[in-house]
């Protein structure tokens, strides 16, 4: 079930002349080297290797590069989209993040169990703030009197609706009524009659999360 592998391999050895340089063959060696033995394939298209009848089979290889696909609705009742996406490095380990029914982030490496991706972002050196800071869009509300004032930034306001009347924080000027689309010319306009603030109210910040821990200073 095998037959032996031999290689003829020459040696050539050459004499220089040390005072022109010239190279001239000085001897000639050839040996007929024992490699292996190299499985013979039997009449079924199988292979006997230590005494086991094995086949070859063709092994298909994913390109590298970062691949991101869905489940077509097939994984929840409901029908909703799955979102996921997969890492496949040259060497090494695949990486896969995905989402789940509740919107909850995991990741998978190597295809095995799958854990929070916050745990793998602070494997990889972040912590808390660092994860919140680039993946979720701060407000920064400081406080002005007995109420709030915050920054306008039309970027993160287009194509929102106002729930309640939007105010210039420093003339008291109602800017935008209440129900009103916030289109990007809206938006444009704001920015062009110099609008830097809008007023807030206590009830602006109910169902918010602290980005950073709040310290006091004096205490």
């Amino acid at each position: 079930y095998a037959a032996p592998l031999k290689v003829t391999l020459r040696l050539i050895v050459f004499d220089i002349d040390e005072d022109t340089g010239a190279k001239s063959i000085k001897d000639i060696k050839e040996q007929s080297v024992y490699m292996g033995d190299m499985p013979l394939m039997t009449n079924n298209g199988t292979f006997i290797v230590n005494g086991t009848e094995r086949v070859i089979v063709s092994q298909m290889h994913r390109s590298p590069g970062v691949f991101f696909d869905h489940d077509k609705g097939k994984s929840h009742s409901s029908g909703k989209l799955l979102f996921a996406a997969r890492v496949i490095p040259y060497r090494g380990s695949w990486l896969d993040i995905e989402f789940d029914a509740k919107d909850i982030v995991y990741a998978r490496i190597d295809r095995r169990r799958k854990i929070p991706v916050t745990s793998l972002l602070m494997a990889l050196g972040m912590d808390g703030e660092e994860i919140l800071s680039t993946f979720y869009t701060k407000s920064d509300y400081q406080r002005d009197g007995k109420g709030w004032r915050i920054p306008f930034t039309p970027e993160t306001l287009k194509g929102a609706k106002a729930i309640t009347e939007m105010v210039d924080a420093d003339t008291g000027e109602v800017v935008v009524e209440a129900g009103k689309k916030l289109t990007p010319r809206l938006l444009r306009q704001l920015a062009d009659k110099g609008l830097k603030a809008l007023k807030a109210t206590d009830e602006d910040l109910y169902g918010n999360y602290l980005a950073e821990d709040i310290v006091n200073y004096s205490t």
